[in-house]
């Protein structure tokens, strides 16, 4: 089964081709453009240079928690796609993706929440052992001082620690920092074997907290009411 991965939850977009358990292809790219502009012709690439063109058997999609604008652009993409080329389409939870790079040992991701804030949640062996929750970056850090064994830090908020780190928490290597479209399409291979299939009408990010457009705007309502 070829599986088309993409994930665009963080400021860089990935995407990849795997089969039966092997990576054929990824492509990692930070752009100051927009994914609408850059994402088609990025999987166009990564489909192209593993020969999978007319091959895909389903799509594996990141569904967040992440950036608004970049999960709404992938998904998007993903149920085009799908729908186009008559294909499964499967959601696979950003922070699953991430800790699916950690096999045997404990790993917090950590992902940009804004406001100096950041999506969280506890896996250990690829597991979640903690509820999905939005934390201040310092205090997710400072809480894991408090466990027992060794834990990876990985995510794109980990330029923004002030404290000292545990001593049992370290940084991950940089390849496994981000989140990875192989990793997203290997979770979607494992969900699939499992029998699990996504709706492609009703797919739908997994947000966590409002945009904060939407609260701007609940409290720009609130003030004019109030007048």
């Amino acid at each position: 089964m070829y599986i088309l991965g993409i994930d665009t939850a963080t400021r860089a977009s990935g995407t990849a081709v795997i089969s039966d358990g092997k990576i054929l292809s990824e492509t990692l790219r930070e752009s100051p453009q927009s994914f609408s502009e850059t994402l088609m012709p990025q999987v166009e690439e990564t489909i192209k240079t593993s020969s999978a063109f007319g091959k895909i058997d389903a799509i594996a999609i990141s569904i967040g928690p992440g950036s608004f604008t970049g999960l709404r652009i992938g998904l998007a993409t993903a149920k085009a796609l799908s729908y186009a080329w008559d294909v499964k389409i499967i959601g696979v939870p950003t922070m699953n993706a991430m800790a699916y790079n950690f096999p045997g040992t404990k790993v917090l991701p950590l992902i940009d929440a804004q406001k100096n804030r950041a999506y969280c949640q506890l896996f250990d062996n690829m597991i979640a052992r903690t509820d999905l929750t939005v934390k201040p970056i310092d205090e997710a850090v400072a809480e894991l001082a408090q466990l027992d064994g060794e834990i990876f830090l990985c995510g794109d908020v980990l330029h923004k620690i002030k404290i000292p780190l545990p001593s049992n928490v370290k940084i991950a290597p940089p390849n496994l920092k981000m989140p990875r479209a192989s990793s997203v399409a290997l979770c979607g291979a494992d969900l699939i074997a499992g029998g699990k299939e996504d709706n492609v009408m009703n797919l739908e990010p997994l947000y966590i907290r409002r945009a904060e457009a939407e609260e701007l705007w609940e409290q720009r309502q609130k003030l004019s009411l109030g007048k």
